[in-house]
């Protein structure tokens, strides 16, 4: 293959300019995109995908006009590689381990960490998990390349608080013990979107929506709150139960949506805009990346 310096510098003005595209966007709202005919939307989990993450990324896909490929991503003992998926989807599941965040924070509140320790629900499945979705966030969010930043993540209930432990924020350990209400336990809670140009707000289309939740710890708010500006990347954009509970988190510099209600409980608009979201951004990769190879 005959390389050339212009076909250099053209490549190099393509990687610029979707670099810029990504950091310039402050929500990553769904757009326009067709797949050819034969083609697959990869979308990687970080676990087994579960029977109703599969269902609604189905539908989904079938209404949209989309194959898709699902695929689990963990492979014991080797570096988290998403190279060759179109999406990641960080499904629901146990506690996280407090020792991913609990260095990051103040000694006081790792004293009350500490203390609540008890209230932890450690699993075999935690340590194979943990460990795993943790290093491939860190690796995705190190990483630079025009792939990595058009890739799509959503992150449902335990994966949106590993996205918030990936960013250096801690958690409720217990959110009955610490807040003095009920941990969500098949719940179905009135969500309120708090901003009016946000993704979340694009996608439902209203101020108020309802959300399934099965969860006792969470984002912790009133620190994230206190300390905003050192994620200026990353903002919560919807909350619930007397704005105690975080419950959307969006990121302005990649198409990452971390949702603490589970939507693939959650029937109608919810359900539905959720999984279409996650499948038209990673067509829209597909596009920009096939564009990229036949310009290089």
């Amino acid at each position: 293959m005959k390389f050339t310096l212009s076909t250099l510098i053209l490549g190099l003005s393509f990687l610029l300019k979707f670099s810029l595209t990504a950091n310039a966007s402050s929500n990553f709202k769904m757009e326009s995109c067709q797949m050819e005919k034969g083609e697959k939307i990869v979308v990687g989990c970080t676990t087994d995908c579960g029977r109703f993450n599969v269902w609604g990324l189905v539908k989904a896909a079938r209404k949209m006009g989309y194959r898709i490929k699902l695929q689990n991503l963990y492979s014991e003992n080797q570096t988290p590689d998403y190279s060759q998926v179109d999406a990641i989807l960080i499904p629901g599941g146990i506690d996280i381990d407090p020792k991913y965040y609990i260095d990051k924070i103040t000694p006081e509140l790792q004293a009350e960490t500490k203390r609540l320790d008890y209230l932890v629900n450690y699993t075999e499945e935690g340590k194979v998990r943990d460990p795993f979705e943790y290093n491939l966030l860190k690796s995705y969010f190190n990483a630079t390349d025009a792939a990595s930043l058009h890739t799509p993540v959503l992150g449902i209930c335990r994966g949106m608080q590993m996205l918030t432990v990936s960013q250096g924020i801690p958690l409720y350990v217990d959110i009955k013990e610490e807040l003095g209400i009920k941990n969500r336990r098949y719940t179905l809670d009135r969500i309120r979107i708090t901003k009016d140009d946000s993704l979340i707000k694009s996608l439902q289309r209203r101020t108020m929506f309802r959300g399934v939740e099965l969860h006792h710890q969470g984002l912790r708010l009133d620190y994230y709150n206190e300390r905003k500006d050192q994620w200026p990347q990353l903002e919560v954009t919807a909350i619930s139960n007397g704005n105690t509970i975080a419950e959307v988190i969006e990121f302005s510099n990649r198409p990452v949506l971390g949702v603490q209600f589970h939507p693939e409980y959650t029937f109608g608009r919810t359900r539905r805009s959720t999984f279409s979201w996650l499948l038209n951004r990673a067509c829209i990769k597909r596009k920009m990346m096939k564009t990229v190879s036949k310009e290089l």
